[in-house]
């Protein structure tokens, strides 16, 4: 089975605008890995004791969306953001839906691009929280939000 990817047009106003991105997931071994990696340091912040973390678990964290990196030590944030972002490539011509090629700063105009690819490529790897969960603790698993079902669209 391909590992799951999904193209991203930016529909902003700005200079990105039409740009296409092909966002792909890391592999099961690449996301466990990067997933704890983002769990250690969410714990070294102190988010996995908040006072609602007991009842979200796991899933809170994946609440959170991206917006959780802003509460994370700035260089652990900085090494999580930039290994997700190296899911992120360009199909520098959009007539040409075969070609991709890897992510230059210079391809990105807009700060909200940053942001919004960044989003895009946490959404597509929030799965990570389930399998990380159980590594953690076991209530967290069981509060994680279950798997969609196959085929369902994220």
């Amino acid at each position: 089975m391909a590992v799951k990817s999904i193209e991203y047009t930016i529909t902003d106003p700005g200079e990105d605008r039409g740009k296409v991105f092909v966002i792909t997931r890391m592999s099961a071994f690449d996301a466990d890995r990067w997933g704890r990696h983002v769990l250690h340091a969410a714990i070294r912040a102190d988010l996995a004791v908040r006072d609602d973390a007991p009842d979200a678990g796991i899933a809170g964290l994946a609440g959170m969306g991206v917006a959780l990196f802003g509460a994370i030590d700035p260089a652990a944030a900085d090494g999580l953001l930039d290994r997700l972002m190296q899911c992120v490539t360009v199909r520098p011509d959009p007539s040409r839906p075969g070609v991709t090629r890897a992510l230059h700063a210079t391809d990105i105009a807009e700060i909200e691009t940053v942001g919004t690819l960044q989003a895009e490529a946490f959404d597509l790897h929030v799965g990570f929280f389930r399998g990380a969960a159980r590594l953690f603790s076991p209530r967290a698993a069981t509060t994680a939000a279950p798997a969609a079902p196959p085929g369902a669209s994220t």
